[in-house]
């Protein structure tokens, strides 16, 4: 080792960068190795000797020195965490002390805190489940869905049968595409029972995804003509109506007078439909029609092929077909789009608003917390002065402030994911039956961390603030007596904060008003019948015995007789798929018109002759169905009024010729008035009735008009009508119709609620946010207010003082944020009904609302001015 460099003694004990390591272990060894190097000498060795001897006997010095810096190191970094650990500690016990002894001003900070990060949270686990949560389906994020379209863009439906079998042979984007049609069973167990399933095509479950948990799954050829009748059923299904998994697999189960073997059993949820219970093959020996579009195409994409590919590739088959089937295919294209759009597609703006809101509403608490946090630290002045006066730099300073923001904001969190515990329990109620579960919002692992990450960064967010100002205090001027101390600019980052609340909280504010009169106006759209005192319920006569000609149509004739006879029933008629339950697309010729080889696809109904009476639908011109329009008689068709007015504007459409694809020719006996069939928002689409004598179907919706009351009391006489006339039927989907368009309503009001709530939570926030600030300013210049008290100024004047200057700011923070409010308006409308960003009304209204709250919640501190001590306040410093 040399002796030449020496490293001065104080190095040791004085470092401005950390402990250098290296040179502490150096002075070690080189002390060592110069004792021992004297010890020689003294004894008669000579300087070279001496050294090489030391040299020797200490052994391999550099290693030494290595293993010395790496032991050092280790209990360096061990001490450095210690100590941090210590100092997070300290930090965290006085900060909490110091929340506690402010405990007004802690409880104000934390109730915004919970507002705003509950309100975040929540409307995060709504986005989660939406938009980030993974389907349930194995293979869900390749899922696609297929379907038709119009070239003008108009939706024509599903696909029809004999669609999917040429698109599955000429595709070359999709490693599968699998068919189903949603069904309702009635299956003879002990009772009649109603599951809810699909047919579909033999590789259904196989493009999903989806494997058995017990037995198989369908095979090849299973869907083909004159295949065994086989059946696979849910995990739910086996264990309430087959006495367990095991027992269900080979067990037998009739459906349609067809006992069918259970093959295998599949996990709950992890199917279409999401309640599905029961799924079969769909039949290829049925009556496929190309026009008749009754079928869902499910495509799994290959890896490498993208969404733009795969629709090109359909819309070249579609065009093909179109070339070879003018009458079913012509002016029709093919689309596709993935499969979680099925369900969120159309919610996709609501809740990109919706979030947008809460984030707003998020920003609101922040400024408000900041600018009590800044409140309360100017009062600390004097004490922070004392504490750097003494020796406590300005980043130790830094970091206690900083502590005691993020303490409040960890506990506003934890106040906040408790509330959107309850929030999400809430909107998870509000959809279970209307969403599929896995799209039910819930706090799972990624919101709460969610939660926990927006708690930390909110609480870094709004504490630098008021850190930063205190450590850029003097502390000799604070010491000298705290006037003045924050300089000219005192309480002009407080103001600059309420100005931000209020103009955030008028954009908020209009948009609820918005959503409000969109709700209104939705509530009023005409919906071509009346559903009040209407009883809705739904049944299949799919049972063989029910294919003889004439026998559905006689059930349901018994069957209505039999309910009009129960006390207070005025009306009942069926209809194979009751409004707002969306509806079957046929493809219509009308004859009579140059391109009457074209089919134009169009929505339509078998009804019973009373349907139109039960829902009050109105008869615009000719006549309605009869009794005598049987089977035998001639085919006769009534249109609504779209449907006229599309073909017929000059309203001669009764007696003109029309004909489904494959059908007779009928006669337009009749118009009526416009019913909302799929969407209340959707515009008119033209739409056809039949009389179920002359086209029955196998599903029937009932509808039974009471006179007065709640119409679910007749549900137990109806029970007994059904099973008298038949046993083995059951009646399912029991609702009153009001309920249904409630339900259709209920994206529109929940958007419409939350909206609402973020307007009112930002205002009582911005309204605490005038109140502290107001407080802050009227408790900064009690010498001012004294002085000028006890120099004649009135009560009423000091009042006014405070007050000027409190609401100039809110003017300015309401013409500001009427601007933003403008700008988000106009794009807001574009996912609202009946609204646009000129609604003047609204903006009054808002605007009048955050004035009148702001002049509340003034009107305490500006009394407390008008009452000030003028003795007390001169003797304050």
């Amino acid at each position: 080792m040399s002796t030449e460099s020496r490293t001065p003694a104080w190095r040791r004990y004085l470092s401005f960068w950390g402990t250098n390591h290296r040179a502490d272990v150096d002075d070690e060894l080189r002390f060592h190795f110069e004792m021992r190097v004297r010890e020689y000498v003294a004894r008669g060795m000579s300087r070279a000797d001496a050294e090489r001897v030391a040299m020797a006997r200490l052994g391999n010095i550099q290693r030494a020195a290595e293993e010395a810096v790496t032991i050092d190191q280790q209990h360096a970094r061990r001490m450095d965490r210690l100590a941090v650990l210590r100092a997070i500690r300290q930090d965290a016990a006085f900060a909490s002390r110091l929340l506690r002894r402010d405990w007004l001003a802690t409880t104000l900070a934390l109730v915004c805190l919970a507002l705003g990060i509950g309100a975040t949270t929540t409307m995060f686990s709504v986005a989660n489940a939406l938009l980030l949560r993974p389907m349930p389906f194995p293979n869900g994020d390749r899922l696609y869905v297929a379907s038709v379209r119009e070239h003008s863009g108009r939706d024509a439906g599903s696909a029809s049968y004999p669609d999917f079998l040429d698109w599955s042979a000429r595709q070359h984007s999709f490693e599968s595409l699998a068919a189903l049609a949603y069904v309702d069973f009635v299956i003879p167990l002990r009772n009649p029972t109603r599951a809810a399933g699909a047919l579909v095509s033999a590789n259904y479950f196989q493009t999903l995804g989806v494997t058995a948990l017990r037995g198989r799954l369908f095979a090849a050829g299973e869907d083909a003509d004159g295949a065994s009748p086989v059946a696979i059923v849910s995990r739910g299904f086996a264990e309430r109506e087959l006495g367990g998994v095991d027992r269900a697999v080979g067990a037998s189960i009739d459906i349609h007078d067809v006992s069918r073997k259970i093959v295998g059993v599949v996990p709950d949820g992890l199917a279409l439909p999401a309640t599905g219970e029961v799924w079969l093959p769909v039949p290829r020996d049925l009556d496929h029609r190309r026009g008749e579009r009754n079928l869902e195409v499910i495509g799994l994409i290959r890896p490498n092929v993208t969404l733009d590919r795969a629709r090109a590739d359909l819309a070249g088959i579609e065009s093909q077909l179109a070339v070879e089937y003018p009458s079913a295919d012509a002016g029709l294209s093919a689309t596709a789009w993935p499969l979680r759009d099925q369900y969120v597609g159309s919610a996709r703006s609501t809740l990109v608003a919706l979030i947008l809101a809460t984030v707003l509403v998020l920003l609101v608490a922040c400024a408000n917390v900041a600018a009590m946090q800044i409140a309360r630290a100017t009062s600390r002045i004097r004490e922070i002065a004392v504490r750097c006066a003494i020796g406590a730099n300005r980043s130790r300073v830094f970091r206690q402030l900083l502590t005691e923001s993020v303490l409040l904001s960890i506990a506003g969190g934890v106040a906040g994911v408790a509330l959107a515990y309850r929030f999400a329990a809430l909107a998870g109620r509000s959809v279970v039956g209307v969403a599929p579960r896995w799209m039910i919002p819930s706090i799972d692992p990624r919101v709460l961390a969610f939660g926990v990450g927006i708690s930390v960064l909110t609480g870094v967010v709004f504490g630098v603030a008021p850190a930063m100002r205190l450590t850029r205090v003097d502390p000799a001027d604070a010491l000298r007596g705290g006037r003045g101390v924050v300089g000219p600019s005192r309480g002009r980052l407080q103001r600059a904060l309420v100005f931000a609340q209020i103009a955030l909280s008028i954009v908020l504010l209009v948009a609820a008003g918005l959503s409000i009169e969109s709700v209104r106006k939705v509530e009023h759209i005409p919906l071509g019948f009346d559903p009040g005192h209407v009883l809705v319920f739904h049944m299949s006569l799919a049972d063989p015995h029910y294919n003889a000609t004439g026998a559905r149509a006689r059930f349901l004739t018994e069957l209505a007789e039999a309910a009009e006879s129960l006390p207070g029933v005025d009306a009942a008629g069926a209809v194979e798929v009751q409004p707002l339950g969306c509806c079957s697309q046929w493809g219509i010729v009308v004859h009579g018109r140059e391109d009457e080889t074209r089919h134009f696809m169009v929505t339509g109904s078998p009804v019973t002759p009373d349907y139109f009476r039960s829902m009050r639908i109105s008869l615009l011109a000719g006549r309605n169905f009869r009794n005598e329009d049987g089977p035998t008689a001639p085919q006769v068709i009534i249109i609504n009024k779209t449907f006229a007015d599309r073909f017929w504007p000059n309203g001669d459409a009764i007696g003109h010729i029309v004909s489904a694809e494959g059908a007779e020719q009928a006669e337009i006996i009749g118009v009526v008035n416009d019913v909302k069939q799929a969407s209340m928002l959707d515009a008119p689409e033209p739409q056809f009735y039949r009389p179920f004598t002359q086209m029955p179907t196998t599903h029937t919706a009932f509808a039974i008009r009471v006179r007065d009351g709640d119409p679910t009391r007749i549900v137990p006489e109806l029970r007994r009508a059904v099973h008298d006339l038949d046993p083995a039927l059951a009646i399912f989907n029991i609702s009153p119709m009001q309920t249904l368009v409630e339900n259709a309503m209920l994206a529109r009001r929940t958007f419409e609620s939350l909206m609402i709530a973020c307007g009112v939570v930002a205002l009582l926030l911005a309204s605490i946010g005038v109140f502290a600030v107001t407080s802050f300013f009227v408790a900064q210049r009690t010498q001012e207010l004294g002085v000028r008290s006890a120099l004649g100024a009135e009560p009423m004047r000091l009042a006014r003082y405070v007050l000027r200057g409190t609401m100039l700011v809110a003017l300015v923070g309401v013409i500001a944020g009427t601007s933003g409010a403008y700008a988000a308006a106009a794009w807001l409308a574009h996912s609202l009904y009946g609204v646009t960003a000129r609604e003047p009304i609204i903006y009054l209204a808002a605007i009048g609302v955050l004035v009148t709250a702001s002049l509340l919640a003034t009107v305490g501190p500006a009394r407390r001015a008008s009452t000030a001590d003028p003795m007390a306040a001169l003797r304050a410093d």
